[in-house]
């Protein structure tokens, strides 16, 4: 006799996002800006995904592929799919960011989230290469043109980088904010 066939009109979609937060496309064990973007918008697009589930499992990192993710996830919403986030373990920093916009979020009580906050770095190494007798100069037209790991950072630039970050963090708070139904003052 003929195997039924099984037909499939309706589905919910899961995307798993588990591990680091990388630019870029990464293999599987990694979240990765284009590449979860792009697992996202296949759900969007596909006209028998009604939902999707976003396992979220993740310590945070790139700030710029956490960015796309959620857009992916905005764009599911207002493509009329609800999204809802399922925390596992770890929802951090930019694993909070994904998560965010979401239309619901499950966290267990063991689940560690949170740790709202972003950072930068440029590390130069000019006092070790200064013990090993290597010296960098020069002359430069603009503050960014002598920009180097060789040199220490110039005191006008580190404010640009600060005010940088700074920004980052009130954009990231305002999110949850926003999101959450909450102030900044709270959220802060």
């Amino acid at each position: 006799a003929p195997l039924p066939q099984i037909v499939e009109t309706e589905s919910v979609g899961i995307v798993v996002a588990k591990g680091n937060i990388l630019n870029g496309s990464q293999p599987a064990g990694q979240i990765a800006g284009e590449s979860t973007s792009e697992f996202l918008r296949k759900a969007r697009l596909n006209d028998k995904i009604k939902a999707v589930v976003l396992r979220v499992d993740s310590p945070g990192g790139s700030a710029f592929a956490s960015e796309q993710i959620r857009q992916e996830v905005l764009a599911l919403k207002a493509a009329g799919k609800p999204v809802v986030v399922s925390m596992g373990s770890l929802a951090a920093s930019g694993g909070y960011w994904i998560s965010a916009s979401a239309d619901y979020i499950y966290a267990t009580p063991t689940t560690l989230t949170g740790s709202i906050g972003i950072f930068g770095m440029f590390a130069t190494f000019e006092d070790a290469l200064a013990h090993l007798g290597v010296n960098s100069d020069g002359i430069a037209t603009s503050d960014w043109a002598g920009l180097s790991p060789a040199r220490s950072l110039n005191p006008q630039v580190k404010q640009v980088i600060q005010r940088h970050i700074e920004r980052g963090y009130h954009e990231f708070i305002s999110l949850v904010a926003k999101k959450r139904n909450m102030t900044l003052e709270q959220v802060d």
